[in-house]
């Protein structure tokens, strides 16, 4: 787009007006019969780094009887470029500027100045703030890194990292969480590293999508990061499924939907859940009276009389459905570790079938890290594990790991 200033005088006041369609500034005309139209068919930036160049192009015609004759922009009483008018009474500038390492928290006015045939001037001028620029700092990751590896497996990276001032550390995070081990602070040349790991899948690992973020910074404070991932696979054939971070929405959430498909991992919301009741094995809500979180049967009465029901959801409430499938459920004491420790259906069963909590057709309050056996209506087992929770009401979300047999 381009900005267009239209520069006038009055008598005795010399004002200025701007007519632009991106930004406002004060002008002045300095003889009281010369008016100039400026267009910036580029926009001058407020501020640039110093690796920056700064770009005229400019073109002043007259708005008045005048003739131009020249044009001058200058910096800091320095002339950069002078132009004649052309036989249309028309002045272009093009010009390119290197901001400088010497220029680094000045403003730099840039001037304008606009000559007729009789002598008269108009004057615009263009403040630019120059700001330090980042340094450069690069990463070289292989080509050949491992993407994917068995869990069984070890993965090892070798990244080039080059920076133009010192460097200060390099860290390795693992979804979101840094790996203390890996941080290098001291460097055989203070611009140049091969930072090398190696990483080891752990049990909790199998089945999922690893985010490895590598964040560098140099003694001026800039940082640079990069992230890469690698999926592990696991390694035994297993008569069990893995799903992972199933988002399970309270009666209200608008996040997620309530209604789980446990063979699957499918979570449906409540809009048409009436059409796949035959495909629901556990019921999410948050209790206002207990203010908790619960995971249900479909055949829990409570559930269908009184959270999703006619009055709020039509023919979709639980009322309405056609089959509503029988799922017993115990809650259980179960660790992180022991939950990543499970590798076979059969010790999926296990942890049913030799609990003697009695199995119900609710799990009742459901905090961080509470866990869940369960028997579906199909006699399938599985195990379900409370990762977190959003909100603590009836429109938040609970994220959920689940295992169940094959």
């Amino acid at each position: 787009m381009k900005t267009r200033f239209h520069i006038f005088s009055i008598p005795l006041y010399l004002i200025v007006l701007l007519i632009s369609c991106k930004k406002t500034a004060d002008d002045i005309a300095v003889k009281p019969d010369l008016s100039v139209d400026i267009v910036l068919h580029q926009a001058i930036p407020v501020s640039v780094t110093s690796k920056d160049k700064i770009e005229f192009d400019v073109t002043v015609t007259s708005s008045s009887s005048a003739v131009l004759k020249t044009g001058i922009l200058s910096l800091n009483g320095e002339e950069l470029q002078r132009e004649e008018a052309t036989s249309a009474s028309e002045i272009t500038i093009k010009h390119s500027y290197q901001a400088l390492d010497t220029d680094v928290g000045k403003s730099l006015i840039f001037h304008l100045r606009v000559d007729d045939e009789d002598g008269n001037t108009a004057k615009k001028d263009f403040t630019i703030y120059v700001q330090s620029a980042p340094a450069a700092i690069t990463f070289t990751l292989p080509e050949d890194r491992p993407e994917e590896i068995l869990d069984n497996e070890t993965a090892t990276f070798n990244i080039a990292v080059a920076s133009e001032l010192d460097l200060k550390y390099i860290k390795t995070s693992l979804d979101g969480t840094e790996i203390t081990a890996l941080t290098q602070e001291s460097f055989a040349d203070p611009k140049l590293a091969d930072y090398r790991f190696d990483y080891t899948p752990t049990a909790s690992d199998i089945g999922k999508t690893l985010t490895f973020q590598l964040e560098v910074m140099d003694v001026l404070g800039n940082v640079v990061r990069q992230e890469f991932q690698l999926r592990i696979v696991r390694s035994n054939t297993v008569d069990f499924k893995n799903f992972f971070d199933i988002n399970l929405g309270a009666q209200r959430s608008t996040a997620a939907g309530p209604f789980l498909n446990a063979h699957t991992g499918e979570v449906h919301v409540p809009s048409g859940v009436s059409q796949q009741a035959a495909q629901i094995d556990l019921v999410t809500f948050y209790s206002g009276s207990t203010f908790s979180y619960n995971i249900t049967s479909p055949t829990l009465a409570s559930v269908a009389d009184n959270i999703y029901t006619v009055a709020l959801f039509g023919a979709d409430a639980m009322a309405n459905w056609s089959v509503r499938n029988s799922t017993l459920i115990k809650k259980i004491d179960l660790s992180r570790t022991e939950f990543d420790a499970i590798e076979s259906g059969a010790a999926i069963e296990s942890l049913y079938s030799s609990s003697s909590v009695a199995p119900s057709a609710t799990s009742g309050a459901m905090a961080n890290n509470a866990a869940i056996v369960f028997m579906t209506a199909q006699g399938k087992y599985g195990v379900l594990y409370v990762k977190s929770r959003t909100a603590n009401n009836n429109t938040g979300v609970l994220t959920v790991d689940l295992k169940i047999q094959d």
